[in-house]
């Protein structure tokens, strides 16, 4: 039997094995969802009313949204017509508060691609095996995340309305979530007429909030709680990144085969494994 018999053969059975999770439950979908952001604001809104909620709203709010932030993976996987508004309500429950529309992680799917997995082309790659002190500056910059979402919404956004140059700079280097400083998507990027929206509406939310926080309308403590979660989240994001890949590539593509080979279960520590 050929190597690529046996590739091909075992594809077909790793296929098999999870064919009962590649079909998606609305339901399910919209109660983990609906789920998530009810305990993520809930427990916001209790953090700004009494500071003896703040512990509380700082665990139990950044687990709920991670969760919910995780919803992107699914989100950048969807096919036309698969569960009709989800991404939207995304958008309005999660994507658009924490300043991250879901265009900006669609970039995802060139991180399967056999053309771009492990390479300088995969935004969700880096060689931390051969360069283990890469760890330590991505978690970093994990942390720095939120407050480049911040400068991103409202200053570089607001700025590319004026200035078409920015506007090209922000398009290509600004659309995506990507821990690879040399990922390009291509002078194809494009936002749609929904991308744009979303975009214009966490600059707005972001301007409004800071806005109505000065002006004493909010507390300044629901925009704390609101970064600090963001920036936890993101953090316990970038922890699970790390662990999600052997990252052994030298910067060559990788076929299906030697992609399965160099990802990782995480299956330590029971509770944390299901927190996670």
């Amino acid at each position: 039997m050929s190597l690529e018999q046996t590739i091909g053969e075992d594809q077909i059975n790793v296929h098999q094995i999870v064919e009962d999770l590649r079909a998606h439950n609305a339901q399910r979908y919209w109660a983990d969802l609906l789920g998530c952001a009810t305990v993520f604001w809930g427990v916001v809104l209790l953090g700004c009313q009494d500071l003896h909620w703040i512990p509380v709203a700082l665990t139990v709010g950044t687990l709920s949204l991670y969760r919910m932030a995780l919803f992107t993976h699914e989100i950048s996987h969807f096919k036309t017509g698969v569960l009709p508004g989800f991404e939207a309500a995304w958008n309005i429950l999660c994507g658009i508060p924490v300043l991250l529309p879901s265009f900006m992680l669609k970039s995802h799917v060139d991180h399967h691609a056999r053309r771009s997995y492990g390479t300088p082309a995969d935004p969700e790659y880096l060689p931390f095996s051969s360069h283990p002190q890469l760890r330590k500056h991505f978690l970093l910059g994990a942390v720095l995340v939120p407050v480049a979402l911040v400068i991103r919404s409202l200053v570089m956004v607001p700025l590319a309305w004026v200035i078409p140059r920015r506007r090209a700079h922000l398009y290509e280097c600004m659309t995506f979530m990507s821990m690879n400083r040399a990922y390009r998507p291509g002078p194809a990027q494009r936002l749609t007429l929904a991308d744009t929206v979303t975009e214009v509406s966490a600059s707005l939310w972001g301007w409004g909030l800071l806005v109505a926080s000065a002006a004493g309308v909010v507390t300044w403590r629901f925009a704390v709680l609101l970064l600090a979660c963001a920036t936890f989240a993101n953090l316990i994001n970038g922890w699970r990144t790390l662990q999600a890949h052997r990252y052994i590539s030298q910067g060559q593509p990788m076929d299906a085969r030697a992609q399965l080979l160099d990802s990782t279960t995480f299956c330590a520590y029971w509770l944390w494994g299901e927190l996670l």
